[in-house]
């Protein structure tokens, strides 16, 4: 024995741990098979590491509320509420690494090396390293940003289809900024986040962005109308 701690795991723990991991095998089959939005993709992602890393935090704060002799040990719905934050700690942070690979190998064969978007994100870039740029498959006017080991930015096909240049370039600026910022992923993350008390609020880091995009082009207009047409689509 450690503490309170005996080496066996009570049976109601074992089932919970293993019905995460089956949780965590679903939404990855759900990620490979399903045709999903974005956010949906993303939100999959989020359930996959939270259900794949939940045994094993909960396992290790039973470990540690039985070698402390502590209520949690033999109450599971203590222990449960000990595990949640950590584990949900852990896959937002793994999620900021996890999503912009996922999305770099789905988007690898298509990256934009050359035309007007290569030039005008270099040019706006400034001493900021300038971020890798990739064209997705998607009809929906949309575009994403990360910033981990190498920031990225994602624009979808039919952005292209409905937007004028001056749109497109507000939509990228707006974007810029959230890579100098280093929020685009958490950005993605607040909706996670939300789900626990100590979520991030983006709502003031969007505005920013938007007021960038605005005085880079000297007006409201474009950066309006390309949300616009990303709303009625």
């Amino acid at each position: 024995m450690l503490g309170c701690f005996q080496f066996y795991i009570e049976p109601e723990k074992l089932y919970i741990s293993l019905f995460s991991l089956a949780a965590a095998i679903l939404s990855l089959l759900g990620l490979r098979k399903l045709h999903l939005s974005t956010k949906a993709k993303i939100s999959l992602i989020y359930s996959h590491l939270f259900f794949l890393s939940f045994p094993f935090v909960l396992l290790t704060t039973n470990v540690a509320c039985g070698a402390a002799c502590m209520p949690c040990y033999n109450d599971l719905s203590i222990l449960i509420g000990y595990a949640l934050p950590g584990t949900i700690a852990i896959a937002t942070i793994a999620g900021f690494f996890v999503i912009p690979g996922f999305y770099i190998y789905k988007s690898r064969k298509i990256v934009i090396r050359n035309g007007f978007v290569f030039d005008f994100v270099k040019k706006h870039s400034e001493k900021m390293k300038m971020p890798n740029l990739y064209l997705f498959d998607s009809a929906k006017p949309s575009a994403f940003s990360f910033r981990s080991f190498k920031s990225a930015i994602f624009l979808s096909a039919g952005l292209f289809d409905i937007m004028n240049k001056k749109e497109t370039e507000a939509v990228i600026l707006h974007e810029l900024y959230h890579i100098k910022k280093s929020s685009s992923a958490m950005k993605f993350s607040s909706l996670f986040l939300k789900i626990y008390p100590f979520s991030f609020n983006m709502k003031k880091e969007e505005a920013e962005a938007d007021n960038f995009a605005i005085s880079r082009q000297g007006t409201d207009k474009y950066l309006k109308s390309a949300k616009r047409k990303m709303m009625i689509w």
